[in-house]
């Protein structure tokens, strides 16, 4: 059975959490998900135990289920005329690296946009895609402090203790989901895609 959204092709650029469930909400409605990951060792959450049959990580099976992965050097000349072209044919890419690393390397919203005009460009960030924290590093247990949110978890007597799933990237996975989801529907009208931007803050 086809799903409702398997006319859609989506580059992911993520590693963890947040943007892998992202592109995992969209393969799971059946869009075309390509997931770049690096060539030395791939999304870093591979690596992360228990393993079933000892080599495939609980954590990146859970995420990253009815993806296509590549391994893309994107500094490399043949790298980024790979991601080029991928992106350039995609209706949506996300971009869950380190806020300005795309940009930096020629595959920014701007560049991207001026060609493919239908594209859909999810960023999501630790603290926001501006302001003063913007290109601060955050992963899920700092934001969860960081929001407050490890205050209402723990015992009546110690201190905060982190929630036992990762709140703050599965939201803002969620929240970038739901934007990319609008972004299209507004295109079916205008034609044309847009930014979107969600971050793990705005999660928790």
């Amino acid at each position: 059975m086809s799903g409702p959204l398997d006319h859609l092709k989506v580059v992911e650029c993520s590693i963890a959490m947040a943007g892998p469930y992202c592109g995992l909400m969209l393969a799971d409605y059946g869009a075309d998900v390509v997931k770049i990951e690096r060539p030395d060792h791939g999304d870093e959450s591979r690596n992360w135990p228990p393993f079933f049959a000892g080599s495939v990580s609980h954590y990146f099976a859970a995420v990253n289920r009815n993806k296509r992965s590549l391994a893309v050097d994107l500094k490399s000349p043949a790298g980024a005329a790979l991601m080029r072209k991928l992106a350039l044919s995609a209706d949506v890419l996300i971009d869950n690296f380190r806020l300005g690393t795309l940009d930096r390397l020629g595959f920014g919203y701007r560049e991207l946009s001026a060609v493919n005009k239908k594209l859909i460009y999810c960023r999501i960030t630790g603290f926001g895609a501006s302001g003063p924290r913007a290109a601060e590093r955050a992963n899920d247990a700092v934001m969860q402090a960081y929001s407050g949110g490890m205050s209402l978890t723990g015992e009546r007597d110690g201190g905060p203790v982190k929630m036992g799933i990762s709140v703050a990237d599965i939201g803002a996975g969620l929240f970038a989901t739901n934007g990319i989801l609008m972004a299209l529907e507004a295109r079916h009208r205008t034609g044309r895609g847009q930014i979107v931007d969600a971050s793990l803050l705005e999660g928790q």
